[in-house]
């Protein structure tokens, strides 16, 4: 195996003083981090580490992990960053995307629509929403407007106010709809 068939997931954080590290997850990769028991780090100077994860817990919107080898602490402690990946045939993107057609959409506790759509714009994921009454909304499939969730849960939005402004939509009483051009 060589670095080109790792694909990093995200970042490992800095560590607390009951010796959780803290896993920051891209959004796109957050449900195949669930299902991991053995992950890479890589960290400055091409150093890698495969890694059993033998806890995991989370608090809040943060993913905290233990490993079950030793020295990690050590290294970290020597190296600015810290990156999370795995084996690239770990993952397959269209499942992913497969798993999220059809998942309902909530915001400000109304659901807003559901997933028809899912495609990469290069940057991250897009979301492609149809709602009632028929408009499609593309949202990015990033932690600042989707919040992290378990498999087969509705996704939840957070920070749309721009969002939809700059689409020219508004929200109120549940429903979604197209403001009058000016």
């Amino acid at each position: 195996m060589t670095a080109q068939d790792l694909i990093v997931i995200g970042r490992l954080g800095g560590q607390d003083a009951d010796g959780w590290f803290k896993a920051m997850i891209k959004p796109g990769f957050r449900r195949h981090f669930d299902e991991l028991d053995k992950l890479y780090l890589i960290f400055e100077e091409n150093r890698v580490f495969y890694l059993s994860i033998s806890e995991r817990k989370e608090s809040g919107r943060n993913c905290w992990l233990m490993f079950a080898e030793d020295g990690v602490s050590d290294e970290r402690k020597l190296h600015r960053e810290a990156y999370i990946a795995i084996d690239q045939e770990e993952i397959e993107t269209d499942e992913d995307t497969d798993e999220l057609l059809g998942s309902d959409v909530v915001w400000q506790d109304s659901i807003l629509g559901c997933v028809v759509d899912v495609f990469d714009n290069g940057a991250h994921e897009i979301l492609v929403v149809n709602t009632t009454p028929d408009i499609e909304i593309m949202i990015p499939f990033v932690e600042h407007y989707v919040r992290p969730t378990k498999a087969g849960e509705p996704l939840i939005l957070s920070n749309m106010t721009d969002l939809l402004e700059a689409s020219q939509l508004s929200f109120s009483d549940g429903v979604l709809t197209e403001d009058a051009e000016i």
